[in-house]
């Protein structure tokens, strides 16, 4: 079993989009997908509710005090539990982050991107200091446009903040912003192997069982 949390300290990073990839493939792969939304916008949790087309429990959970004894209790039945955190810093991501076996950071390509980033992966540190135990960590780069100056830019600066960046970049493409509305994770074209590769990174890094490769 394995608890995923997806943070940053910022809105729109591509929290939800990273979640929804996850749970999906997981789920069609065949695994017992469980998720916890602590986000006061419920994003995830609509989406699961309405739109995505695999079964996934989903929990909305506003109350910080829940959170850990929640997730703990999931793990028992699920074969892995996404975490979805409010784009700030706050009390029930403290915790949230505190129960992860992974975590991921997203960072799109905006100067506000990074430097939430860098806030959101030096709180990570501080936590896992407090926990006394490490918390395998890494940026996921989202909506890439590849060749572009601020896509360069995105790329010199996670490296000159040391950040741990996962090996799969996510560009910016239609299938992955069509999840919203169609519950399909991309399994064909350049998404699908992009998507794969983002699950095999993750799975490399003990997130995930094999079972969630598939072909693209």
């Amino acid at each position: 079993m394995s608890i995923i949390t997806v943070a940053t300290t910022k809105g729109g990073a591509g929290k939800t989009t990273l979640a929804r990839l996850i749970l999906s493939r997981a789920s069609l792969s065949g695994l017992k997908a469980a998720a916890v939304d602590v986000d006061y916008n419920h994003t995830l949790t609509d989406w699961v509710t309405t739109v995505a087309k695999h079964p996934v429990d989903v929990h909305h959970e506003l109350d910080e005090t829940k959170i850990v004894p929640l997730v703990m209790e999931l793990q028992e039945t699920y074969d892995i539990v996404v975490v979805d955190t409010a784009g700030a810093a706050s009390q029930s991501t403290i915790f949230a982050i505190g129960c992860a076996d992974l975590i991921l950071v997203p960072i799109a390509p905006s100067s506000a991107d990074i430097v939430e980033g860098i806030k959101t992966v030096n709180l990570i540190n501080s936590a896992a200091k407090v926990i006394r135990r490490e918390i395998p960590t890494r940026v996921v780069l989202t909506a890439v446009q590849p060749g572009t100056n601020i896509a360069e830019h995105v790329e010199k600066e996670v490296a000159k903040a040391n950040l741990p960046v996962l090996n799969t970049r996510l560009h910016r493409l239609v299938a992955f912003q069509e999840m919203s509305f169609t519950g399909i994770p991309p399994t064909t074209g350049l998404a699908g192997v992009q998507c794969s590769n983002f699950l095999a990174d993750i799975e490399a890094l003990g997130g995930l069982p094999e079972t969630t490769k598939l072909a693209s």
